[in-house]
């Protein structure tokens, strides 16, 4: 069984998650067991922990002993991201979190289970993250990434259109996002994808249309990306779903 909530800065699954094969998120992940405790493997580096912090583009492992964790993948260009790293990361590849925090986290779950948005909330209250935008980046970039979050599909010649919309260069343009965001535009753009073709197959049930209406090339394309990315192939992940947002 798997709740899972897609936001446009944040997605937030609670899953009966089997050992995944050591990947790498483009995103930036919280992950904190229901049960007893999580085995580790991060970096080459192997504990145990009520709950981990990990950065994006961090190579891991995560197996809950119970089956049963809360996992959250941020988006690398969300205010959320930067109140991660700066808040719990400071500079390194994880963080452990301690029992009381943990504790708080599994409450502020067990609380409000029955509704997966008021959970949310309440988890991101405990860890005193505020979804404020992000005042830093330059206005050329939130644009692009405002129109990106509207779009349903991500169309062939996205760089074009984007480089028009925002009157910046290819080489401009490609060199400021990876500035603010933290990563190149195309590796923002397959996390994109992959929300996209989520949030299509909760609506059509098709993992076939989801993967060509999100703008994958295939569903082969769509399954690779996304074993690459959460460790599990789609159709182990889609199987267990049980409601989304």
């Amino acid at each position: 069984m798997t709740d899972i909530l897609f936001e446009y800065d944040h997605i937030l699954i609670r899953s009966e998650y089997r050992t995944p094969e050591k990947h790498s998120h483009l995103a930036a992940h919280l992950i904190v067991s229901l049960g007893d405790v999580l085995t580790c493997e991060v970096c080459g580096e192997r504990f145990t922990a009520g709950g981990v912090c990990i950065a994006s583009d961090t190579e891991h492992t995560v197996h809950a002993e119970t089956g049963d964790m809360l996992l959250y993948l941020f988006d690398t260009a969300s205010h959320y991201c930067e109140e991660l790293s700066d808040k719990y990361l400071t500079g390194k590849p994880y963080c452990v979190l301690d029992n009381e925090l943990t504790n708080k986290i599994r409450s502020a779950w067990t609380v409000n289970a029955d509704n997966i948005n008021s959970a949310d909330n309440a988890i991101m209250t405990v860890m005193a993250l505020d979804r404020q935008p992000a005042e830093k980046r330059d206005e050329r970039i939130n644009e692009a990434l405002v129109y990106l979050r509207q779009l349903d599909t991500v169309p062939e010649g996205i760089m074009d259109i984007l480089c028009k919309k925002v009157y910046l260069s290819k080489s401009r343009f490609s060199h400021l996002f990876r500035e603010q965001v933290g990563i190149s535009l195309h590796r923002y753009l397959a996390l994109d994808k992959m929300k996209k073709g989520y949030i299509h197959f909760t609506r059509t049930g098709s993992i076939t249309d989801a993967a060509m209406y999100a703008g994958f090339d295939s569903p082969s394309h769509f399954a690779a990306t996304c074993k690459r990315m959460f460790g599990i192939s789609f159709s182990e992940f889609a199987g267990s779903m049980k409601n989304s947002s």
